[in-house]
Order: structure tokens, then C-alpha cells, then sequence
């Protein structure tokens, strides 16, 4: 007669392993805040050039030489 082995014990189901929740970086975030804030000032910047390029066309020109700007 043949030796009988005893059946290995049948796992209902594998262990369901969570993975750890990953924390956002504050550092990304400080990142894109910085570079949206520097993008911000540059418009501003560009924005205020265009402004008084447009005004400087509106302006007369000060003519030193000309008799209302003495102070004689």
C-alpha cells in the first residue's frame, strides 16, 4: 500500500496587504506656489511696460529750451 500524505491545508484566500497612503510633499507644493507667484510679478511686470509704453506715446515732449519752462 502506498504511503498517503496528508493534504496541505487549503488558504481560503491571500492576505489582503494595504499599501501605505503616500503623504503629498510640502516641498511640491511650495514649488508650484513660488513658480505661479514669479509668473504673477512677471506679468505684472510686462503688463506695467506695455502701460507706459502706451502713455509715453500720449505725452508731449519737454523741451528744455522753451520759454514756459524758464525761470527767468
Amino acid at each position: 500500500m502506498p504511503p498517503v500524505y496528508p493534504t496541505p491545508p487549503q488558504n481560503p484566500a491571500p492576505p489582503v496587504t494595504t499599501m501605505p497612503k503616500k503623504k503629498g510633499g510640502v516641498g511640491a507644493t511650495a514649488g508650484i506656489v513660488i513658480i505661479v507667484i514669479l509668473m504673477l510679478f512677471g506679468a505684472l511686470y510686462f503688463w506695467g511696460a506695455y502701460l507706459n509704453s502706451k502713455n509715453q506715446d500720449q505725452q508731449l515732449p519737454l523741451i528744455p529750451g522753451d520759454p514756459a519752462t524758464s525761470q527767468q
